[in-house]
């Protein structure tokens, strides 16, 4: 792995506690904790997160996973399935409140660094005598984004344009 996506990957993950109010590397030293007690029923949810497609898939799965549990091992597990969500809840209510309001709007379709190889290509194209929108249809097709999506890249080039300066 390049250095470039390692780092990438730990800032997500240390971002992403810090919304939730935490430290990833307390969380971590907590996670043994935790796995320890339920390491007893991790195979058996790893094989159902598995086969869980679609409930005949599982059913099938299940049928053929060996014997039936223990009683006890049952309920258990049960329980277990049942808690899970108030589990979750209780944890990750505190962490909502904590969290910042979601940026809103749809995601861009272009980097800016697209939209700046697009307007310079345009600009060749334009330079060889194509007309403006035939550069800005085949930066569409080539891109395989709507002709909509080219105009404002083209329409924002002044932006980095004087950015650079």
């Amino acid at each position: 792995m390049r250095k470039e996506v390692c780092d990438q990957l730990i800032s997500e993950c240390e971002q992403t506690c810090q919304k939730l109010g935490g430290d990833l590397y307390e969380v971590m030293k907590k996670a043994p904790q935790v796995v320890e007690k339920w390491k007893l029923y991790a195979p058996l949810f790893q094989q159902v997160w598995n086969n869980a497609r679609n409930r005949e898939e599982l059913a099938a799965f299940l049928l053929t996973a060996g014997p039936d549990p223990r009683p006890e091992e049952l309920e258990t597990v049960l329980t277990l399935i049942r808690t899970v969500p108030y589990l979750l809840r209780n944890h990750l209510q505190g962490a909502a409140k904590n969290l910042p309001p979601s940026p809103g709007g749809r995601p861009r379709e272009l980097s800016p660094q697209q939209s700046r190889e697009i307007c310079m290509q345009i600009g060749q194209l334009y330079g060889l005598g194509v007309e403006l929108p035939d550069a800005q249809k085949r930066m569409a097709r080539r891109y395989n984004v709507s002709l909509r999506t080219i105009q404002r890249a083209w329409q924002q080039k002044a932006k980095w344009k004087s950015a650079s300066i």
